[in-house]
């Protein structure tokens, strides 16, 4: 008890010096094990990520879907991302896919209502804490889904591919070769 009345009396006079104390310190200078105080957490299987649109097109979608969460809508040669939250696996493996549903601009204009739906698959990435799950759309209809703590314009995002309105049709074209779902 003297010991716990003596850190009150340290804590209070440091603080009123403006000096201030961490817990940590003040631990130490009674002999208390900081590190039994401390619990490592299990990794998690999944995590909660954003939802984000990357749009190489030349027409907007709206709306778009991923597993079924409203990602919302991009304009053409645009990207966004303003809604949570999907869950994804906390470790990439091979063959992983998400359903991404989406209308168009053309769709829209010809009166068709129904989603376009696939099931996309989902491009390496390193374990991360916080971050996006990007639907990337691409001409020729190809739709890609990218995992990550980045965002477009960021280097090495999307293997380097500049942010639509910014990438050539041949740099389009060599990211869709190399990210290629194998059979």
């Amino acid at each position: 008890m003297q010991k716990i009345n003596f850190l009150i009396s340290l804590f209070t006079r440091l603080r009123s010096l403006r000096w201030g104390c961490s817990l940590a310190f003040c631990m130490a200078l009674i002999g208390q094990p900081v590190a039994g105080w401390t619990q490592s957490m299990p990794i998690p299987a999944t995590l909660g990520v954003r939802l984000g649109i990357i749009n190489y097109l030349d027409e907007g979608l709206s709306p778009v879907f991923i597993n079924r969460a409203w990602a919302g809508s991009a304009r053409a040669q645009a990207y966004t991302s303003s809604t949570c939250c999907v869950a994804i696996a906390t470790e990439w493996k091979p063959g992983m896919t998400m359903r991404v549903e989406w209308n168009s601009d053309s769709m829209f204009y010809r009166g068709e209502n129904d989603l376009l739906v696939r099931d996309v698959p989902v491009m390496p990435y390193e374990p991360f804490h916080d971050g996006y799950v990007w639907a990337i759309f691409l001409p020729g209809g190809e739709v890609r889904l990218q995992p990550s703590r980045s965002r477009p314009g960021a280097e090495g995002f999307l293997l380097g591919l500049p942010p639509p309105g910014e990438a050539t049709e041949a740099e389009l074209k060599q990211f869709i070769e190399k990210t290629q779902p194998k059979p």
